[in-house]
């Protein structure tokens, strides 16, 4: 039986080199979060970040990658 992820880290890489990381519990969200990414345009949109009412805003037409990562809770050793 597959084992499902307990979350995703999303690694967005900006122009000009910079990365930002964004964890995020359902795959769901991440679709949604990469879907809002790839669409493009001036206007900005907001990243959720690690700690309640923490965000980051960007301009999806800076966005030059988004990798997406499966974490396991029980492959690193800690409760989340």
């Amino acid at each position: 039986m597959a084992r499902k992820p307990d979350e995703y880290l999303i690694h967005i890489m900006l122009e000009g080199g910079q990365t930002m990381q964004v964890r995020v519990r359902e795959a769901r969200e991440y679709t949604e979060l990469i879907n809002n990414l790839m669409v493009g345009g001036e206007d900005f949109i907001t990243l959720p970040k690690q700690m309640d009412n923490e965000y980051m805003i960007v301009r999806p037409q800076r966005v030059a990658g988004v990798a997406v990562e499966a974490i396991y809770a029980s492959s690193v050793g800690i409760d989340l």
